[in-house]
C-alpha cells in the first residue's frame, strides 16, 4: 500500500501528477475536465481547508441539478485524493459529451457557491489562477 494514498497533494504539480499516475488508461479529455479541479484544490485550500473544499464540492453536487446527475455518485466526505480518484471514474465511466455536460455543470454550480462565500472578485481572480493561466503564478496585474 502506498503510504501517500488519501494524502492532500502538496502542490499542483504533485497533484497533477498523482492525477496522471492514478489514470495512465484514461482518456485525455477526463485529464483535462479533472485538472480546473486539482487547481482549484491548490488555490481554495490553503484558504478553506480540505473539508471546506470537500464540504463545497459536496454542496455543488446535491445543488447542481440533473445536468450534474453522472457525477453524482461522487463522494465529498473523502480526502481530497479519492475525491478527485473518484471524479476521474466517473468521468470515464461517462461520455465525452455528458462527460461535458456533467462536469460544466458541477464546476458551473461550484463557482457560484464560492462566489456567494467569498465575493465574485476574489472568485473571479482564482478562476482566472485557476483555469485560465494554468500555472497557478501570480500575473503582474494581479494583487494579494
Amino acid at each position: 500500500m502506498d503510504h501517500t494514498e488519501g494524502e492532500r497533494p502538496r502542490s499542483l504539480e504533485e497533484a497533477d501528477k498523482m492525477n496522471r499516475e492514478d489514470s495512465a488508461a484514461d482518456a485525455p479529455w477526463v485529464s483535462a475536465m479533472v485538472r480546473p479541479w486539482l487547481r482549484l484544490a491548490d488555490q481554495l485550500t490553503p484558504m478553506i481547508g480540505e473539508s471546506g473544499f470537500c464540504a463545497l464540492f459536496g454542496r455543488a453536487l446535491r445543488t447542481a441539478g440533473p445536468s450534474a446527475q453522472p457525477l453524482a455518485g461522487c463522494s465529498a466526505a473523502r480526502p481530497l485524493g479519492a475525491l478527485f480518484t473518484s471524479l476521474t471514474t466517473l468521468l470515464n465511466e461517462t461520455g465525452p459529451e455528458e462527460a461535458a455536460r456533467a462536469n460544466d455543470a458541477l464546476l458551473g454550480t461550484f463557482t457560484a457557491l464560492l462566489g456567494t462565500l467569498i465575493g465574485e472578485a476574489l472568485t473571479t481572480q482564482l478562476l482566472h489562477i485557476a483555469l485560465v493561466s494554468g500555472n497557478g503564478q501570480k500575473h503582474g496585474q494581479e494583487q494579494k
